[in-house]
């Protein structure tokens, strides 16, 4: 499992990525959030990794409850 820290990294590259492959896709800045924030949610592993290690529970929760005020959603 991965560590708060590395946890954190995953999510924050995951959201940039996520969130740029919706605007592409002709979403708005908003739209593209939510719809990062919502995979996001969905991810249990690092994405990025071959081994797929999980990630932090807890930091996962925190991150999207803080991506989500930052929003106000």
């Amino acid at each position: 499992m991965l560590n708060e820290k590395e946890t954190e990294l995953v999510l924050e590259k995951a959201m940039k990525d996520c969130k740029g492959f919706w605007k592409r896709q002709g979403y708005d800045e908003l739209e593209a959030s939510i719809k990062a924030i919502e995979e996001i949610q969905e991810m249990t592993t690092d994405m990025f990794s071959p081994q797929g290690k999980k990630l932090d529970v807890r930091t996962k929760e925190k991150f999207v409850e803080s991506k989500k005020r930052e929003i106000r959603i």
